[in-house]
């Protein structure tokens, strides 16, 4: 079965053009080996790292979106960890995160919708004791005192 994932990783920023490309091209090899499919690859390039990572300051950053089967993951996973000039990587699945993230934004929204209609009948009824009326269709003092 074909999941969506994310493939993220960091290269040596001593690696040449050409090494990069390589590492890229290895990885999309094993993916499309196993007749997985590449969205996307995102280069982001060289940019500075949050703490020293094996004594460099810079990374380039690779993001890879696929969908892939899961046997595919194990064998993406090892050659990155055998790359010498990976720093880092992670991948993630992201179709559970997008069902999860589609649930909440669903529940935010319908929640942000009714504490705006709360909202609205807390400024209406709070305009309507300002004007001198408590509820809409109510005789007014004056109607009351026109009657007597």
């Amino acid at each position: 079965m074909k999941r969506k994932y994310e493939i993220g990783f960091m290269i040596n920023p001593e690696a040449s053009e050409e090494d990069v490309k390589k590492v890229i091209d290895a990885v999309v090899g094993t993916i499309q080996k196993t007749e997985g499919i590449i969205e996307n690859i995102d280069e982001w390039g060289r940019r500075k790292l949050a703490y020293p990572i094996q004594k460099h300051t810079e990374g380039i950053y690779i993001f890879i979106n696929t969908e892939m089967v899961g046997s595919t993951f194990f064998e993406v996973e090892r050659r990155l960890k055998l790359s010498e000039k990976v720093m880092r990587f992670v991948i993630l699945r992201l179709d559970d995160k997008f069902k999860k993230a589609n649930k909440l934004t669903k529940r935010w929204k319908r929640l942000e919708k009714l504490s705006r209609k709360s909202q609205e009948n807390r400024d209406e009824s709070s305009s309507r004791a300002e004007s001198g009326k408590s509820r809409p269709g109510a005789p007014t003092d004056r109607e009351v005192d026109d009657e007597e």
